[in-house]
């Protein structure tokens, strides 16, 4: 049987779509590509939209029986579940973001610094000291484009997508030990609660991948919570070993750190620091 796959049609999201048949052993399989709500704002130059946008559209597919399966970036799906659809994470790579750069050269804070994130644009003002942060909007190739002709002097990227690409050895870039975005550098996948899934049982995954989804899901928690959202300016992390969860909440002129040995833990700590007006002075 013919597994139907509905993918954004950009080449990481394809690139994914073919990490996920490869790792699983699916040869028998048609990819449904969606150009997405996200998309085509992102085509537009917007970038202030909820990333929710590029998952969205993609489930209405899971959901008219259209697709079995959905792939995504799992650090562009909500926090809050999507009733009537089944998620897994799996197959990560690095969580790192990197900096970019046009030419061969030391970081310097007057640099043209292109991002679209907010949370990567306040990391790099409260960590980087950058002074002159632009909009970037546009797909990985666009961005790099965009990087290439001279419109910034460096940008940031997430390390997996461009290792999944196979151009990161291409680049001139430098690691940013920051804490990144919850899923940043794992997939996503989902089917319908309908569909007879068994990449989705959890007693099938194996135990790293389990981790995994332990791991993202107390991050998850913490997020919808705080009802913090793909836009907020916020870092997340959770240890596979022992799930202490820790991060970072970016205000405009400051930031707090993080910590908690469980979800409710990091949530008290958040309030207790008054993090909460810190994520919404931004809206």
């Amino acid at each position: 049987m013919t597994i139907k796959i509905a993918s954004r049609s950009s080449k990481l999201a394809l690139a994914q779509v073919k990490e996920f048949v490869t790792e699983y052993q699916i040869s028998d399989y048609e990819i449904i590509k969606i150009k997405t709500e996200g998309d085509k704002k992102s085509a537009r130059g917007e970038t202030l939209f909820d990333k929710a946008h590029f998952v969205s559209d993609i489930q209405k597919c899971l959901l008219n029986g259209q697709a079995d399966y959905a792939v995504h970036s799992a650090k562009d799906t909500p926090a809050k579940e999507t009733k009537g659809i089944e998620r897994t994470f799996l197959l990560s790579k690095t969580t790192k973001d990197i900096l970019i750069f046009r030419e061969d050269a030391e970081y310097d804070k007057d640099m043209r610094l292109g991002t679209s994130s907010l949370r990567r644009k306040l990391q790099a003002k409260h960590h980087l000291g950058s002074k002159n942060i632009f909009d970037l909007s546009g797909n990985v190739d666009t961005r790099l484009e965009k990087l290439n002709r001279g419109d910034y002097d460096c940008i940031i990227l997430a390390k997996a997508g461009l290792e999944r690409l196979k151009i990161l050895d291409e680049l001139k870039y430098r690691d940013m030990n920051w804490i990144t975005s919850s899923g940043q550098g794992t997939l996503a996948l989902e089917a319908s609660t309908s569909c007879n899934a068994n990449f989705l049982n959890f007693d099938n995954l194996d135990e790293d991948t389990r981790r995994t989804n332990t791991s993202i899901s107390s991050e998850r928690i913490v997020l919808d919570e705080i009802n913090a959202t793909c836009n907020s300016a916020i870092s997340i992390k959770s240890n596979k070993d022992n799930l202490v969860i820790s991060g970072e909440i970016y205000g405009k002129d400051k930031y707090i750190c993080f910590s908690g040995s469980s979800s409710q833990d990091a949530i008290e700590n958040i309030k207790k620091q008054n993090g909460l007006i810190l994520l919404n002075e931004h809206n």
